[in-house]
């Protein structure tokens, strides 16, 4: 009797229920070898979850971690729980292209890569506030030749899965916003890439109130991350210079690959939605560094899982 087929890649993705996740399922089902992904469904409870998966997907495995926040830990118990070689960090509101994993798991496999991440599409283009919520979140990524670069964002990125589980328990922490999983991989000698011949969907905050509270708790968990071990002092210095924080980030974005390939497509006036956006993330890295992280961990799950209701 013969052996059954790893699965390629192995999809790893938080959800509250299948009802949450069943655009990315679907898109999965539409990919050109489904049977050769593995579809990790990271849990606060399996009861919860709804239905049964439908086929054609290749194997299924469901991690229950009590409790999505912070969410990179699920991500990691998800990680762990995989099987095949190269495994990706999905998003709820993001969706791949049929044929999208082929070219990521080529470059890792194939090529040697440590991680690659897809170009990414806008997949709800109709608003300056989407745009702008896409430029700051991504914009130095986007546009452009394949590449190697020195940093990637952890979502929508396909990993060799062998490298992320020898972080062991240092792996949650790598994953956070603010984490350095990206610079621990160069560190080992390791390249990162961008393949825009795999391409994602990817859907983005519109709601004013929304932009605020997603960018505000973004900027928070990542300030807090980067200056977990800062002494006092640093921290007032960079508390000082927190309202700097939006111009430097907008001279970055008005400078990206991302802005420069598709600045031609934005619907509108972007640049009031994307202050907007820059100065909720300023006020975040701002509370972070007077008073931590606070609540933003447990406060983000909600704009990264259940997008559709800040849509």
């Amino acid at each position: 009797m013969s052996e059954p087929t790893l699965p390629r890649i192995s999809f790893v993705v938080a959800t509250d229920t299948l009802a949450t996740v069943s655009d990315v399922l679907a898109s999965l089902r539409a990919q050109p070898d489904p049977e050769g992904i593995e579809v990790v469904l990271v849990c606060a409870s399996a009861a919860e979850l709804g239905e049964e998966l439908e086929p054609p997907l290749g194997p299924s495995r469901i991690v229950e971690v009590g409790s999505l926040a912070p969410i990179e830990a699920a991500s990691a118990a998800g990680i762990r729980a995989a099987s095949a070689p190269v495994v990706l960090i999905g998003e709820t509101h993001a969706f791949p292209d049929p044929g999208a994993l082929e070219p990521l798991i080529h470059a890792i496999v194939d090529d040697g890569y440590a991680a690659v991440a897809p170009e990414l599409r806008n997949a709800n283009p109709e608003t300056g506030a989407s745009w702008a919520s896409l430029m700051i979140t991504y914009g130095q990524s986007l546009g452009g030749s394949r590449r190697e670069v020195d940093e990637l964002s952890t979502h929508n990125t396909a990993y060799r899965r062998d490298l992320l589980v020898a972080f062991d328990e240092e792996l949650p922490a790598l994953l956070r916003l603010g984490g350095d999983v990206h610079g621990r991989l160069r560190a080992g000698g390791h390249r990162l890439l961008i393949e825009p011949a795999s391409v994602f969907a990817h859907q983005n905050v519109v709601r004013l109130r929304s932009c605020v509270g997603d960018r505000f708790h973004v900027g928070r968990c990542y300030s807090a991350s980067r200056s977990e071990s800062w002494s006092v002092a640093r921290r007032a210095l960079y508390a000082v210079g927190s309202p700097l924080i939006p111009l430097v980030m907008a001279a970055r974005i008005v400078r990206s690959s991302g802005w420069r390939a598709h600045r031609s497509k934005f619907p509108g006036n972007v640049l009031v939605p994307l202050g907007v956006n820059l100065a909720a993330h300023g006020a975040g890295e701002l509370a972070a560094y007077v008073a931590g992280a606070g609540s933003s961990p447990a406060r983000i799950l909600d704009y990264e899982i259940h997008r559709a209701r800040h849509l």
